[in-house]
């Protein structure tokens, strides 16, 4: 049997249509009827399916629209008719004199140059650089300390900064140089000195 919907076979004994899912009629129970004649009946040609056609989309044609460059025009110059400048004559400035002003100092009011906060810095810098030496290194540190402490105590004098560091340069060298002498004496290395 055939569908009514889309013409595909249907096997016996389906409800429903394999292809398109229509139900399928049902014929009518029918009641055993007295042996037919054998009447030839033309075979059921199978229903034509129909044929389905793709539908041809086309694809829409695009115009490019049609530009047109501007016109444009060259400027009008118009020569220029220049006339001779008018000459003012301007006053002659000029720039004023400045001196320099003059400032002298009396000399007692300067402060005194502080030749032991000098010699202490140096004699401070040596002693921190030769601390691994402790024989030598002892007399450096000393005079440093006491040339540090000479020029911070002195009043009225400058290079105060350096003196302070001078006494703490020396001091530095000083306990260095003390330590590599009590680790001389201690690990009894002092005959290979």
């Amino acid at each position: 049997m055939y569908c009514e919907s889309c013409g595909s076979l249907i096997n016996n004994g389906e409800a429903f249509c394999s292809n398109c899912g229509t139900p399928v009629p049902q014929p009518a129970p029918s009641t055993p009827a007295p042996a037919p004649q054998a009447v030839v009946q033309p075979i059921a040609q199978p229903a034509p399916q129909p044929q389905y056609q793709q539908p041809v989309y086309q694809q829409p044609q695009y115009q490019q629209p049609q530009y047109q460059q501007p016109v444009y025009q060259q400027p009008m110059y118009q020569p220029r008719t220049y006339q001779q400048p008018v000459r003012t004559v301007q006053p002659i400035y000029q720039q004023p004199v400045y001196q320099q002003p003059i400032v002298i100092t009396p000399i007692d009011s300067r402060k005194r140059v502080n030749g032991a906060a000098t010699a202490g810095l140096v004699l401070g810098i040596i002693a921190l650089c030769l601390s691994w030496i402790p024989m030598f290194n002892a007399i450096p540190s000393a005079l440093g300390l006491i040339f540090s402490i000479v020029g911070v105590a002195r009043k009225g004098a400058g290079g105060k900064g350096r003196a302070i560091a001078g006494l703490i340069m020396s001091s530095i060298g000083l306990l260095i140089t003390a330590y590599v002498i009590f680790y001389v004496v201690t690990s009894g290395e002092l005959d290979s000195i």
